[in-house]
């Protein structure tokens, strides 16, 4: 690793609890080196000058960041939402889009809002990235970037030259504005009942993530519903939080802070019996042939949330986050692979490896870790 990447490394890790792992690190280069090549500096130059230039250390989050988002991604979330979520809360609701990227996930947000019947309604939308802020703002999009977008939903987009540009009406509902999730919250405590922060944790440090995860439980709404990305943790970092099963996903719902609470045994899940557990994984393997590999992470996920101890289908999911170049998402999924492997009973697990003993399996998962 380079001096200008280590240092870039170090500012990020204090200043926003970004990690950059092995598929930032080669993005943050090419950042640094374009960046001093304009200003005429080396990269160790301009790396060396970013603690003092808020505008270059800006010029780099806009750089780094990956403001990958689309209308309605991950569609059985937004159909929870709809369906479950929304017609259980008072108004007026408060939805927060954490780490937006270009806006079409807070827009998507705000037509399932418009579409819910409640009259008093607000989308908080923050990215760190102020390009992505800016673009979020303006609301208007290519006829590719409407991929995903409902039809029932089209009328919420007027022509803009050649792009499509969301109806002011709906934009109103919308507040955009730059944030760190590491420094402060967007509303008032208490009024958000809702967060959609996908795809953001697993750029941030497992701590950090943690950290905002558990100063989120206090701010919410009480019994507030945080959902994650499908390439993030299905289960609660914290016991603050606990998995409930939504429609045909999963969220995490607060738990209060209690001086009297007791750690006691954890919720029931979803009850999931064998049968739908391996349907699971065969829709899951069934997308691996046909290299479908997003489907294929939806399908293993949804498995090992009906049963964690499922240390294959834990292993599946790891190749399939692989595939999707989610390598943190993929560390986290063999760790709980071998996590289960140690707890369950190395026979029965066997049984279902087609003849490939367990113990390999266990020598795969620490070689993919690391671990001798």
């Amino acid at each position: 690793m380079s001096g200008a990447v280590q240092v870039a490394t170090r500012l990020l890790a204090e200043r926003t609890g970004m990690q950059v792992g092995d598929g930032l690190r080669e993005r943050l280069a090419g950042c640094l080196e374009e960046a001093a090549r304009v200003s005429g500096q080396t990269p160790e130059g301009y790396a060396a000058g970013l603690a003092g230039n808020p505008a270059a250390f800006q010029g780099l989050l806009d750089c780094v960041t990956v403001q990958e988002s689309g209308f309605f991604r991950h569609p059985d979330q937004f159909a929870a939402l709809g369906r479950e979520v929304l017609p259980a809360l008072e108004s007026p609701v408060v939805v927060w889009s954490a780490g937006c990227a270009n806006g079409q996930e807070a827009y998507s947000l705000a037509m399932e809002l418009a579409a819910s019947g409640h009259a008093d309604w607000q989308v908080v939308a923050t990215d760190i990235s102020a390009t992505a802020v800016a673009r979020a703002r303006a609301g208007r999009y290519s006829t590719a970037e409407l991929h995903g977008l409902p039809a029932a939903h089209r009328r919420w987009l007027r022509p803009a030259g050649d792009l499509w540009e969301v109806d002011p009406a709906l934009r109103r509902h919308v507040r955009v504005e730059r944030a760190n999730l590491t420094e402060r919250f967007p509303v008032e405590p208490g009024r958000c009942q809702v967060v959609f922060c996908r795809n953001v944790l697993i750029y941030l440090d497992r701590q950090v993530s943690g950290a905002f995860l558990d100063r989120l439980v206090d701010w919410l709404a009480p019994d507030g519903l945080i959902f994650l990305g499908y390439s993030e943790a299905v289960l609660a970092p914290t016991d603050r939080l606990r998995v409930e099963w939504i429609g045909e996903t999963n969220a995490l719902r607060a738990v209060p802070r209690s001086p009297a609470r007791r750690r006691g045994p954890a919720p029931p899940r979803r009850p999931g019996s064998r049968l739908e557990v391996a349907a699971l994984v065969a829709a899951g393997e069934a997308a691996v042939a046909r290299e479908d590999p997003e489907a294929a992470v939806a399908a293993f996920r949804k498995a090992v949330f009906l049963d964690p101890d499922h240390a294959v289908a834990w292993f599946q999911l790891g190749l399939a986050l692989g595939a999707v170049e989610d390598r943190r998402g993929a560390s986290r999924a063999y760790a709980a692979a071998l996590a289960a492997l140690d707890r369950c009973d190395r026979e029965a697990v066997q049984a279902g490896l087609d003849g490939w003993p367990a113990d390999e399996l266990a020598g795969v998962l620490r070689a993919k870790l690391g671990r001798p």
